[in-house]
């Protein structure tokens, strides 16, 4: 596995940009839910003066019917002569129809004055009822009998009877003009109509702003709302993923720095206790050979006192560096603590541990040499005995005099290096 790098860290969004988003999308959200309100209401009030208006409307055509009613009858009645012969029977039930529509019309007039009706309407529904009075009072028909024989009787004794018509209720004419009756009536048909149209004007859903309706206002803004609120909800959930994603991406930074020596850059020992049971794990896995050296600065202390603690860190850094572009992209190099790295080298054996730590001495400044101690591991024991076989391998090499590899198992072939210390 090799060294890790590490990555500059994320810049998350604010939270008072996921708040703003947030609360903005909360904001259209309520206000699309109050424009639905509105319309709601403005749906149900505009239901009602429909109502309204229909009712009105069908006044003014019952009107129109009642007048032409009572007309046909003043007609009926005003033939020429004083005493007009008519069957008695049917004038009554003529009469008594008009008058059960004159009935039912003061209710319906009644009822329409007791709804919530526009100053324009309510003023044509009253002239309509006068008219209707003027008609009435000009055709001026007698009353219909009442009582049993007046509802029949009288037609079963007399089927010929003659009913007299008083001289008022034959109009006399009015010049070029026509009859009274004809005005009256002409008024209460121009009022009908006006009721008819204070009526439909009534029920009419006015333009209030640049032509377009309450609804269609109330739509629209709905609609807006409705749009800017999943706008911004994604864009809230972009950001909240982002955030996550980001999240993440600092916590393996932070993992990282755990895993990372500050003075060098390369892996710390704590990356060691990580990465090396999963190399072991993978060469068993696959059956492929790994190879563990520690490496040790030879006589570190006498260099720190030459050249001081910034000479010495120095010279680590310049180390690790080096060698580490010496390494294979699998390979780890470890700073194990102090002046003492670690090398852990997958599919690599003992020989090429050794040819390969040997590439790596001239690196050194200032003819500074290491030892070091190579393990190859047996595919059985853990990772802390193999480490410990190669830091034992290590200290025989330092017994040997330093700046030389020592495999273990193999003591007695030292590999010595081109200068020395």
């Amino acid at each position: 596995m090799g060294d890790l790098t590490i990555p500059e860290p994320p810049r998350l969004p604010g939270i008072a940009t996921l708040i703003g988003v947030g609360g903005g999308a909360l904001l259209m959200l309520a206000l699309a839910i109050a424009a639905s309100v509105f319309e709601l209401q403005h749906d149900h009030e505009v239901q009602r003066q429909n109502e309204d208006a229909l009712a009105l409307s069908q006044l003014a055509f019952d009107a129109q019917s009642l007048a032409s009613r009572l007309r046909a009858l003043q007609e009926l009645g005003a033939q020429p002569g004083a005493r007009v012969p008519i069957v008695d029977s049917q004038l009554r039930d003529a009469l008594r129809a008009t008058d059960d529509d004159r009935t039912e019309w003061e209710k319906r007039v009644a009822d329409g004055q007791a709804r919530n009706l526009p100053a324009e309407a309510r003023a044509a529904l009253a002239k309509l009822d006068s008219a209707m009075g003027v008609l009435r009072g000009a055709v001026a028909l007698p009353p219909p009998a009442d009582g049993p024989e007046g509802a029949g009787g009288a037609a079963a004794n007399s089927s010929a009877a003659t009913v007299a018509v008083p001289k008022a209720a034959v109009a006399t004419p009015a010049g070029n003009g026509g009859t009274a009756s004809d005005a009256a009536y002409l008024a209460a048909v121009d009022a009908a109509q006006g009721t008819l149209r204070a009526a439909v004007q009534a029920s009419a859903d006015h333009a209030t702003f640049y032509g377009y309706t309450t609804s269609q206002l109330a739509a629209g803004v709905v609609t807006a709302a409705s749009a800017v609120a999943l706008l911004l909800g994604a864009i809230l959930a972009a950001l909240v993923k982002r955030t996550r994603h980001e999240s993440r991406v600092a916590i393996g930074v932070m993992g990282q720095l755990l895993r990372t020596d500050p003075l060098t850059g390369i892996t710390n020992r704590r990356g060691l206790d990580e990465n090396l049971p999963v190399e072991m794990a993978r060469g068993k896995r696959d059956g492929k050979i790994l190879t563990v050296a520690m490496l040790d600065l030879d006589f570190f202390k006498r260099y720190n006192s030459r050249r001081g603690h910034a000479g010495g860190d120095s010279l680590l850094r310049t180390a690790a560096q080096a060698w580490r572009k010496q390494l294979r992209p699998t390979d780890t190099l470890v700073r194990y603590g102090g002046e003492e790295f670690t090398l852990v080298l997958p599919s690599c054996d003992a020989e090429q541990a050794c040819q390969l730590i040997d590439r790596l001495r001239p690196l050194l400044p200032d003819s500074q040499t290491f030892s070091a101690g190579v393990a190859t591991w047996d595919f059985t024991e853990s990772a802390d005995a193999l480490l410990r076989r190669a830091d034992e391998a290590l200290l025989n090499a330092k017994k040997q005099g330093r700046n030389r590899t020592m495999v273990a198992g193999r003591e007695d072939q030292i590999s010595l290096a081109l200068s020395a210390g």
